[in-house]
């Protein structure tokens, strides 16, 4: 018996089959619904993204000029760190107006430093960005929480210090301070950008960044004691110096950052 057509598929749909034309197991006017089920989104990953790519070798570029400028300024505060001398003092103070605009692209660099991170921790822990969440604002508003951060500490820096100690006192104070920066910047840079290319594992990056924060206070610490407190009786004014403008700040930007992360996800 000779198949019919339906009459509402037209009959040249049949009539370009190639190698299939005439085939009696062939029936392509049955209509079959779809099959399978919907992939799974891949999860975003800091690595495949371009633009952060973009900013990562800015912040690279950034660093190298830096550092390449203040070579010199840097290996005479490491040397005079802990022993410093009154001629290599006199010759840095002389110096100390300078390098104003390196100190601002530590914190920026450390500030998008440290948005990636917080954003490759959350992801970890949390399991989100998997394309229902955007992660352009996630990663937005960490760097800018991270910037806030340096900008208000360092206006409570520089108004506590103006108001209890001398001009020479907050120079020497300001350098030291700088220059842990700088090498603070220096040996975050690599951890970051090692978890962002190398997919290390989230707790690895995180130790090393808590060891190196913890001996950059340290030495924070030290330097602080002996500018501004070097008597034995200053050191319940450098307790509360310390843990004022150093542990309460990173205490509330670790409050601000879990809080901004829950109400995002509530939101999205």
């Amino acid at each position: 018996m000779d198949s019919v057509c339906p009459a509402e598929t037209p009959p040249a749909f049949y009539e370009d089959m190639g190698f299939f034309q005439g085939d009696p197991l062939l029936h392509p006017e049955v209509k079959v619904g779809q099959t399978g089920f919907d992939g799974i989104p891949r999860p975003y990953q800091l690595w495949r993204d371009d633009w952060v790519t973009l900013i990562v070798l800015v912040c690279f570029v950034l660093l190298v000029m830096t550092q390449k400028i203040l070579k010199r300024q840097l290996f005479s505060q490491a040397k005079e760190f802990f022993f410093p001398a009154k001629s290599i003092a006199t010759k840095e103070k002389n110096n100390s107006g300078s390098g104003q605009l390196q100190p601002l692209l530590m914190m920026l660099i450390l500030s998008i430093m440290g948005g990636l991170g917080v954003f490759m921790y959350t992801q970890s822990q949390l399991h989100l960005f998997t394309g229902q969440t955007p992660p352009y604002l996630f990663i937005a508003l960490y760097i800018g929480i991270w910037i806030l951060y340096f900008v208000f500490k360092n206006l409570f820096y520089y108004f506590v210090d103006w108001i209890f100690f001398d001009k020479s006192k907050r120079e020497n104070w300001q350098k030291s301070y700088f220059f842990l920066l700088a090498i603070e910047t220096l040996l975050f840079f690599p951890v970051i950008i090692s978890t962002i290319y190398l997919n290390l594992p989230t707790h690895t990056p995180l130790w090393i960044v808590l060891t190196i924060g913890l001996l950059v206070k340290i030495l924070l610490l030290y330097k602080t004691f002996q500018i501004f407190f070097p008597k034995i009786y200053g050191t319940l004014h450098l307790i509360v110096y310390f843990c004022t403008l150093e542990i309460m700040p990173l205490l509330v930007i670790f409050k601000v950052l879990i809080r901004v992360t829950e109400e995002l996800i509530v939101k999205f």
